[in-house]
């Protein structure tokens, strides 16, 4: 999921699109889990997207992507497609500016870079995430100890809501733009660098679908597999 000081080289870079990756893929994943009902009488004002997400088995979408850097004062962008298959993974395709991939096989996010030899590899240990973002993937009942809805209100034919974690962490706030029919179109993430990454979403498929081909990595010749610690 780009979002530091710009789109640099090395460790720097590859850091900083994991996170990015992290943090957008995990909010999809929340998006797209199982409905929770809050224990007691109390309802988590997220119900009605994940009704409506549940039901979701595939998806296809075209996303654009904004991120402005603070620190240079500057903003890029990037487009691509995405696609989810519960049970199997997901893949974040990025067409422009270059070709890049993030894709979820069910055991590792592998990173990937048309101009560069390497490919990152890094396997999903759930035991060890507790306090992050990936919370959302194991244990979605979760949602409502990392985040509190500070406010939502009605901007055109939209909702929005706006999310304060309850930890401290890369991200300080968040917002999501819903449309009438409990489908998340835009998210907004601030950090505390005053970095900001907006993802926006034309779902082109749903509930189609997908083979399980496109969630599996081949290696590729003349590119080296490096993993990563978790």
């Amino acid at each position: 999921m780009a979002v530091g000081k710009g789109l640099g080289h090395g460790d720097d870079m590859r850091n900083r699109w994991c996170w990015m990756f992290w943090l957008l893929g995990c909010f999809i994943l929340f998006f797209f889990s199982p409905p929770f009902f809050a224990l007691g009488s109390e309802v988590s004002p997220f119900e009605d997207i994940k009704k409506t997400y549940a039901t979701i088995m595939t998806l296809e979408a075209g996303f654009t992507q904004r991120v402005f850097i603070a620190s240079l004062k500057k903003e890029r962008e990037f487009d691509g497609d995405f696609f989810y298959k519960r049970g199997r993974g997901f893949l974040w395709r990025y067409n422009k500016p270059k070709t890049r991939y993030f894709l979820y096989d069910g055991n590792f996010i592998w990173q990937v870079d048309d101009d560069r030899p390497v490919v990152y590899k890094r396997r999903v240990n759930r035991e060890k995430t507790g306090g992050t973002f990936l919370d959302l993937i194991d244990d979605i009942s979760k949602m409502d100890e990392l985040f509190r809805l500070k406010e939502k209100k009605r901007v055109g034919d939209m909702d929005v809501m706006e999310l304060i974690p309850k930890k401290e962490g890369q991200a300080t706030s968040a917002r999501i733009w819903i449309d009438r029919q409990n489908m998340v179109k835009r998210i907004e993430i601030e950090e505390f660098t005053g970095n900001i990454n907006t993802i926006a979403f034309i779902y082109r498929k749903i509930n189609q679908s997908i083979g399980d081909s496109i969630f599996i990595y081949r290696p590729e010749k003349g590119k080296e597999i490096v993993e990563t610690p978790n």
